[in-house]
């Protein structure tokens, strides 16, 4: 790699050399106006201290440049100039994002409680039915299907309903299709593309079938007590699956309380 240095002396060598031009241009200008050759000697003058001018710039520049030192920190100015950019542009992103999860938060936690609200004192034949019919209030689900888990008989079956226009599911043990999947993994279950058989919707305006099921277990004490079955026109999105997330271990404990009673 070549030195800077070499290009240092190349300019100091190139700035004598034009001044040594200079005064040699000056001379003969000078000669010239002697004789009375030349017309407008003021723009001659004029051009050829611009020229000089501009020769001295252009020298400063090379040999500023060419200073290794000082190119050096003026690259380590630079460098820490735009690192510190690019820490306050990180910050600002970093203070936004957490705005943006904070409010997602208090969202998630105002519509869990607004869920919530009055199934604690619902009694247990009801409870099912209380539960769909504030999910569908507060996050939009048209349909949907409450299973109880029946010990006795090692199965769950249906203990609520919201919108049910067909007959009523047989019940199911744990690994028993989607709601037996979800029963004994405990782990939800989200459906984009509903069999055209599965779901129908059926009102005064007429009928149409969803888009999208979910299902998701009831937590309590690590165990599946029950299975919550929705069906939705509006595809989940990453909040749905906070808001359910949270609303499994919630709904655990008031569903054992109220059946255990």
């Amino acid at each position: 790699m070549t030195s800077l240095s070499q290009y240092r002396k190349f300019s100091i060598w190139a700035m004598v050399a034009m001044a040594i031009s200079l005064l040699l241009s000056f001379a003969a200008l000078w000669n010239t106006l002697l004789t009375g050759a030349v017309k407008h000697e003021g723009w001659v003058i004029l051009f050829v201290l611009l020229v000089f001018v501009a020769g001295v710039l252009l020298f400063y520049i090379a040999y500023k440049s060419s200073d290794e030192e000082s190119l050096g920190l003026e690259k380590k100015k630079a460098y820490e100039s735009g690192k510190v950019e690019i820490l306050k542009e990180l910050e600002k992103r970093n203070q936004e994002e957490k705005t943006e999860q904070k409010v997602e938060q208090e969202d998630i936690d105002n519509t869990v409680t607004r869920i919530l609200s009055g199934i604690k004192t619902t009694r247990s034949s009801k409870i099912g039915n209380k539960i769909l019919t504030n999910l569908a209030k507060n996050m939009g689900f048209v349909q949907g299907i409450f299973y109880i888990n029946d010990a006795a008989h090692e199965q769950y079956r249906v203990e609520g309903e919201y919108a049910l226009t067909g007959q009523k599911p047989a019940p199911f043990r744990k690994g028993e299709g989607l709601a037996g999947q979800v029963a004994e993994s405990k782990t939800p279950i989200i459906l984009y593309d509903i069999p055209e058989q599965y779901f129908k919707i059926a009102s005064g305006l007429g009928s149409a079938k969803p888009r999208f099921l979910l299902l998701f277990p009831v937590i309590f004490e690590n165990e599946c007590n029950a299975v919550i079955e929705l069906a939705a026109f509006i595809k989940p999105d990453d909040t749905t699956g906070k808001i359910l997330q949270k609303l499994s271990a919630e709904l655990g404990t008031i569903v054992h309380t109220s059946f255990a009673a």
